[in-house]
C-alpha cells in the first residue's frame, strides 16, 4: 500500500528568516514546502510546483501580494486552493481587502504557530472534500450521459435518486414492447460506405429514440439496425400501450418527412405487444443488464417481422389495441398464430392518415430540417450512393 503524497504548501515571504521559520514548522507537520521570496518567482514557477496551499504576504517588493494572487487564481488548477494572507497590518480594512481579493483566510504577523497548524489542516480538509465531491459529480454526470442513451430524463432522475433499485432482480409487469427495425440496410451500407453508414444509423437512432423518450418509453436495447423499446418498465404508467402506438406513429411521420426530401427512401417495420413480462437487471454483480423478457418481447419481434409481409409499416397485438380502442382508430390485419402461442392473435395497424380520434393531434418533435441526418442528406442530393 503506498504512502499518501504529502500536499504542498507555497510560502511567498521576502522576510527570508519569517519564510525559514514557517518551512521548519509546516516540515515537521509532513507537509512539502516550497519557498518563493517575491511575487514574480512565485508565478513563474506555479507550473513546475502546483501547491495544494498558498502562505502569501500582503507587502511585497516589486509584484504586490494582491497583484500576485490575481495571477494565482488565473491558473484553472489553482482557482479554488487556499491562500492565507498575511500582514503585519491587521487592521480591519486590510482585513477586508484581503479577503474581498480572493484571500481564504488572514493571518496577522508575526504569524501565531498553533492557530496555523490547526487552520491549514481545516483548510486542506475542505479542499479535498470538494475535490472528492467534484470527482463524484463528474462520475455522476457521465453515468448521467450515459443512462440518457437509453432512458427518459425523468426516468434517470428516478434512477440515480435510487427510486429505482440497481440490484439483480425485477418485477413482473405488464409493458408494451416495440422492436423497430431498418429495412436493407446491408444494401445501405454498400451504398454509402462504412463510415458514411456508421454516421446515418447513429442520427436516424438518435432522432427514433428521442422520439420514443418523449413519449415516455425506454430504449433496452440497440440491436444492430434495430431498437428495442419498452413502455412501462422500469416504470410503468397508466398509458403504456397508446404511448407505445403514439411512439410508432410519430417515426412513421419523422421517416416520412426524411422520405420525402430525399431519392433514397428508408424503409423500416414496428411491431408492438403488450402483456406481462420480467423486467429487471440480470447477470452477476460484476456484470449487471437491465432486460425484458416474456412472450410479449417474442410477439413484438414477430410482429414487426409481419409488416414486411402485409406490406405495413405499424403493427400491433389486440393486447396493445384494447386500451387505446376509444383514442385510436385501427384496421384489423386478421388473426395469425405466433410461434410460441397456442390461441390466434389479432393483428391489427393504424390507418394510413389521421388515426387519432377527438382532440388528440401528432406532436412529433423532430421538424424537419432540425435534425444532422437531413441535412447531410440534402447536401449529398438525397442519395445513398457513397461520395469521396
Amino acid at each position: 500500500m503506498s504512502a499518501k503524497k504529502a500536499q504542498r504548501i507555497l510560502i511567498i515571504e521576502d522576510d527570508e528568516t519569517q519564510a525559514e521559520m514557517l518551512r521548519h514548522f509546516l516540515v515537521m507537520w509532513g507537509y512539502e514546502i516550497r519557498i518563493s521570496l517575491s511575487g514574480e518567482d512565485a508565478v513563474n514557477s506555479l507550473t513546475e510546483f502546483l501547491p495544494d496551499l498558498i502562505l502569501l504576504d500582503l507587502y511585497l517588493p516589486g509584484m504586490p501580494g494582491l497583484d500576485a494572487l490575481k495571477h494565482i487564481r488565473a491558473v484553472p488548477e489553482l482557482v479554488d486552493i487556499p491562500v492565507f494572507i498575511m500582514s503585519a497590518d491587521a487592521s480591519e480594512e486590510i482585513k477586508i481587502v484581503a479577503l474581498s481579493s480572493g484571500g481564504t483566510e488572514f493571518l496577522p504577523k508575526p504569524v501565531p504557530m498553533a492557530d496555523l497548524a490547526m487552520k491549514i489542516q481545516t483548510a486542506l480538509e475542505l479542499l479535498e472534500s470538494r475535490r472528492i465531491i467534484e470527482e463524484l459529480n463528474h462520475k455522476l454526470e457521465k453515468e448521467k450521459r450515459r443512462l440518457l442513451r437509453y432512458f427518459s430524463a425523468d426516468l434517470v432522475e428516478k434512477i440515480l435518486n435510487e427510486e429505482i433499485p440497481a440490484q439483480l432482480g425485477g418485477d413482473i409487469m405488464v409493458s408494451s414492447i416495440m422492436f423497430f427495425d431498418v429495412r436493407g440496410s446491408t444494401t445501405m451500407a454498400e451504398k454509402m460506405g462504412p463510415g458514411f453508414f456508421a454516421s446515418f444509423i447513429s442520427d436516424l437512432f438518435a432522432d427514433i429514440m428521442d422520439i420514443i423518450f418523449d413519449n415516455k418509453g425506454s430504449v433496452n436495447e440497440l440491436l444492430g439496425d434495430g431498437i428495442l423499446a419498452t413502455f412501462g418498465c422500469p416504470v410503468p404508467t397508466d398509458d403504456d400501450a397508446y404511448n407505445a402506438i403514439r411512439a410508432a406513429i410519430d417515426i412513421r411521420t419523422y421517416i416520412q418527412n426524411f422520405n420525402s426530401m430525399v431519392t433514397d427512401k428508408v424503409g423500416y417495420g414496428i411491431g408492438i405487444a403488450t402483456g406481462r413480462v420480467f423486467a429487471g437487471n440480470i447477470g452477476s454483480i460484476r456484470r449487471m443488464k437491465y432486460a425484458v423478457m416474456g412472450d410479449p418481447v417474442n410477439a413484438a419481434a414477430r410482429i414487426q417481422d409481419m409488416t414486411k409481409e402485409l406490406n405495413v409499416p405499424i403493427l400491433f397485438d389486440h393486447h396493445t389495441f384494447q386500451p387505446c380502442r376509444n383514442r385510436l382508430r385501427a384496421n384489423s390485419h386478421g388473426y395469425y398464430k405466433l410461434r410460441g402461442k397456442e390461441e390466434m392473435v389479432e393483428v391489427l395497424g393504424v390507418t394510413e392518415y389521421d388515426p387519432f380520434i377527438g382532440n388528440e393531434s401528432l406532436t412529433t418533435r423532430l421538424a424537419v430540417g432540425e435534425s444532422g441526418l437531413f441535412r447531410r442528406f440534402l447536401e449529398r442530393d438525397g442519395s445513398f450512393e457513397h461520395k469521396d
